[in-house]
């Protein structure tokens, strides 16, 4: 019988490969060659250990920003996915229920069933493969399965989830739109991501901070849209978010800066009165103290957490990539096999430097003959 290859993370930066039997797909589920997987910070957290208490916890086969092609298929599956054999798909990260009061109301972002890939279920959950640091994944008759163009190349179709972040937690949640300012702390690859859209949705005033040391991330946020970038170690951010509105402060404010709780804080001060702020970076052990509980209540700020994506968002992606394809190549900056997988999230994580900025980094299936 075939095998599968993965990479299994048995605990705090300990990456191990391990085969494991390629399942059938019964009727109503498929089975998924991956071609490609995309990392996020994420990625880097759960490598750290910091989602140990979390999801599927440790001994679980990392990433789920997943593509690839379908191996194989059962009829039901392939009716209701309308997909076959060979074609193209994404997923999406969460397996919703369809049952719990979330899903049944659309929100299957926050299903209870906590189900999913990359992050969820470990590798004691039958059939074991259950995210994208892998040859293969098997591919649960919940999953959402996403229809992929056939003639993009592999690093720019695997922004699809992280676009379709950025678009749900600035479009749908922050509800930016024509003539409004939007903040967006933290130029990494979803930040850089937001500033696009925001663009794309009309935004007035686009303004993505980050550290001296995101020089180049910065200089690619403005390349995509933004109309200014403020670094935090140089200039105070909420009186230049004050100049550059002329006083009339921010609309939204999206954190997705990685570890980071000074931008909640400044985030608050950057917004007018009844403004937004969305949270979506992870701040792992990082507590927030000093919270002006006062002037959120008093100037009615809202604040809002997001954890992923939704069909809508996920679609609008996909279209939003075939229209511009070129647009996002300059986001991607590394590629690695399968088997150079931590090489991969030490990249990410900027533990190792290459002279190239990361931004985006794609971790492909096994090279021809490259088994770990």
């Amino acid at each position: 019988m075939a095998r599968a290859v993965a990479a299994v993370l048995e605990g705090p930066k300990n990456l191990r490969f391990k085969e494991f039997e390629i399942p059938a797909p019964g009727e109503d589920g498929a089975v998924l060659r991956v071609e490609a997987c995309g990392l996020c910070g994420t990625d880097y957290e759960q490598w750290l250990g910091h989602m140990a208490g979390w999801g599927g916890g440790m001994n679980i086969i990392p990433g789920h920003e997943i593509m690839g092609y379908i191996e194989s298929i059962g009829p039901i599956a392939s009716k209701l996915w309308k997909v076959k054999e060979g074609d193209r798909v994404a997923i999406e990260p969460i397996i919703p229920c369809g049952h719990c009061e979330d899903c049944v109301k659309g929100n299957y972002t926050r299903c209870e069933s906590d189900k999913g890939y990359g992050l969820y279920q470990n590798i004691t959950v039958a059939p074991s493969l259950w995210g994208g640091y892998s040859s293969h994944v098997y591919l649960h008759p919940r999953t959402m399965v996403h229809k992929l163009p056939s003639d993009i190349e592999t690093d720019v179709m695997t922004l699809v989830n992280p676009l379709s972040n950025a678009i749900r937690w600035i479009y749908e949640v922050g509800g930016v739109g024509l003539g409004t300012t939007v903040v967006i702390a933290g130029p990494g690859q979803r930040g850089l991501l937001a500033a696009a859209v925001a663009k794309r949705a009309g935004v007035s005033n686009i303004i993505v901070t980050g550290t001296s040391g995101d020089a180049a991330r910065l200089k690619l946020a403005r390349e995509l849209g933004a109309t200014a970038t403020i670094d935090v170690q140089t200039e105070d951010p909420v009186q230049r978010v004050a100049e550059l509105t002329g006083g009339a402060m921010a609309d939204v404010v999206l954190d997705v800066s990685a570890g980071a709780v000074a931008p909640i804080l400044q985030g608050i001060d950057m917004l007018k009165r009844g403004g937004r702020v969305v949270l979506a970076g992870l701040k792992g052990k990082n507590s927030l103290n000093g919270f002006p509980v006062d002037k959120v209540v008093l100037r009615e700020i809202e604040l809002i957490g997001v954890l992923s994506a939704g069909w809508q968002s996920t679609e609008l992606a996909i279209k939003m990539i075939e229209s511009d394809p070129a647009m996002f190549k300059s986001l991607c900056s590394h590629t690695f096999p399968l088997e150079r997988a931590e090489d991969a999230v030490r990249t990410l994580g900027r533990e190792t430097r290459d002279g190239n900025e990361a931004v985006h980094i794609t971790l492909t299936g096994p090279s021809v003959g490259g088994n770990p």
